[in-house]
C-alpha cells in the first residue's frame, strides 16, 4: 500500500471512530431527555395531585378515583367506592395537559382508598395514613408502607403485553376488556410484587428487559402538612369572625371574645356545656358546641359556622387551640394563668393554633396533648407559653397565632 493510500485509510478509520463517538453521545443525550420527560410529566402531575387534596371542599387531602375508561376523567363512586384503585391518571379531572412518558403513553394512578373522596373511607385528617405499600427493588426491602398514591410511567411495551383494543380477559380485574384498558399491558412485575394489581403492593426497581415502569410516590409527609396550613387558615379566618361576631353582641366590653377550648368532648368547657365557674382556655376546637356563643347562631349579627368537612373529618382532635384570658367571656377562666398568650417568650397572642404534622413524625397521636408536639413546651397544657417549633423538616409541627 503507497503512503498516500495508507493516510487515506487512517483518515476514514478515523472519521469512522469519530462518527461512531458522537451517534452513541446522540443516543445517550436522547435517552436522558427521554427520562428528563418523563421525569418531568410524573413530578406535574405529583404537583396537581396534592394541589387537589389541598383545594378540596368536601374532604381536605382526598383524591379523585383513578380514570378506568381513559377518557381523562375520574370515575363516579359505585356505591361508595371507586370502581377501581388503579387506572390511568384523571388528566381532565386535574385541570392537566394530556401528559404523556416518553413512550407517548398517558400516566397511571394508583390510590389509597382511605383517600378517596368519601366520608364512608373515615375521618381524614394529619392523623389519617396511606395503605399503599411500594417496596424497592423487591419485596425485601421496603420504600414506603404507607403511601397515598403511587403514579406511573409504564414505558415501551414489554414482552406478553398487547396494548391494542381488541377485547381479552385482563388479569387487573378478572374481566373481559379492552386490551389497552388493561393495567396488566402497561404495568410490569419483578422482585415478587405486581404493579398492575388494585391494592399492590408496588414496586420501584431499575430497567430491565422485563420491568421499564417509572414511578412516582405520594406519601403523607408530603400531602398532610399543605392540607394543615389550608385548614389553619380557614379556622384563624373563622376564630377573627368568631371574635367579630360576640363583639357586636358586646361581649368583652365590645372588644369580642373566642370560644372556650374543649378538652374532650367537642364541647366547650364552660357553661351551658359544663358546670358555672369552669372556663378552659387550653386544649381542643369545640367543634360540636361553642360557647359563649354556639357556631352557626342567628344573632344577629350572626355567629360563623365550622365547616362540615371540619366536623366530619374530627380535626378537632388533632388540633391545640388556645385563647388568652383577656379575649375570653370575663371571669371563670380555671385554666388562665396569664392575661395573653406568649409564643417564644413575647407575650400579646390572642390566639394560638398548633398543627400536629402528620402522625408517625410527632408521635403517633395517641395521647393529648402528649406525644402530639415535638416541642416539650408546646406538649405542656398547663401554662400559656409556646414555642415556634424549632424543627425546619417538611412535615413538622406548625404554629399559627391571632394576631
Amino acid at each position: 500500500m503507497q503512503g498516500g493510500q495508507a493516510i487515506i485509510l487512517i483518515l476514514l478509520m478515523v472519521g469512522m471512530g469519530v462518527a461512531m463517538l458522537v451517534y452513541g453521545m446522540v443516543n445517550l443525550t436522547s435517552l436522558a431527555q427521554r427520562d428528563s420527560n418523563t421525569a418531568a410529566a410524573l413530578a406535574q402531575a405529583k404537583q396537581a395531585l396534592i394541589g387537589r387534596a389541598v383545594s378540596d371542599d368536601t374532604r381536605p387531602g382526598s383524591l379523585p378515583c383513578p380514570d378506568t375508561n381513559d377518557d381523562g376523567s375520574a370515575e363516579l363512586f359505585v356505591g361508595a367506592d371507586c370502581p377501581s384503585y388503579i387506572g390511568r391518571l384523571p388528566w381532565r379531572t386535574l385541570g392537566l395537559p394530556d401528559l404523556r412518558d416518553d413512550a407517548g403513553e398517558r400516566l397511571w394512578y394508583a390510590l389509597s382508598n382511605n383517600f378517596r373522596d368519601d366520608m364512608s373511607a373515615g375521618p381524614l385528617n394529619s392523623d389519617t395514613k396511606g395503605n399503599r405499600i411500594v417496596y424497592l427493588e423487591s419485596t425485601a426491602v421496603t420504600l414506603n408502607a404507607e403511601a397515598v398514591a403511587v403514579i406511573f410511567a409504564p414505558g415501551p411495551i414489554i414482552s406478553g403485553q398487547n396494548r391494542d383494543a381488541t377485547l381479552a380477559l385482563c388479569p387487573t380485574t378478572g374481566t373481559t376488556i379492552a386490551r389497552n384498558l388493561c393495567a396488566a399491558n402497561y404495568l410490569d412485575t419483578t422482585g415478587g410484587a405486581n404493579n398492575a394489581t388494585n391494592t399492590g403492593p408496588y414496586v420501584m426497581a431499575q430497567r430491565s428487559a422485563s420491568f421499564n415502569d417509572r414511578l412516582l410516590v405520594i406519601t403523607t409527609a408530603e400531602l398532610m402538612p399543605p392540607v394543615e396550613q389550608r385548614v389553619a387558615r380557614e379556622l384563624r379566618t373563622i376564630l377573627q369572625s368568631y371574635k367579630t361576631a360576640t363583639a357586636a353582641l358586646g361581649y368583652n366590653g365590645g372588644a369580642g371574645v373566642y370560644p372556650w377550648a374543649d378538652l374532650s368532648d367537642g364541647f366547650s368547657d364552660a357553661p351551658p356545656y359544663q358546670a358555672v365557674g369552669v372556663g378552659l382556655n387550653r386544649g381542643r376546637i369545640p367543634a360540636l358546641g361553642a360557647s359563649p356563643r354556639n357556631w352557626g347562631d342567628p344573632g344577629p349579627p350572626a355567629v360563623p359556622t365550622l365547616p362540615a368537612w371540619f366536623v366530619n373529618n374530627n380535626w378537632r382532635l388533632v388540633i391545640y387551640y388556645s385563647a388568652g384570658q383577656n379575649f375570653l367571656e370575663a371571669g371563670g377562666c380555671s385554666s388562665c394563668v396569664a392575661p395573653t398568650l406568649s409564643v417564644d417568650g413575647v407575650a400579646g397572642k390572642e390566639v394560638v393554633i398548633i398543627m400536629p404534622g402528620p402522625a408517625g413524625v410527632s408521635g403517633s397521636h395517641v395521647s393529648w396533648p402528649t406525644n402530639y408536639f415535638e416541642d416539650l413546651e408546646n406538649n405542656d397544657n398547663g401554662n400559656d407559653l409556646y414555642v415556634t417549633p424549632t424543627s425546619t423538616a417538611y412535615a413538622r409541627d406548625r404554629i399559627y397565632t391571632i394576631p
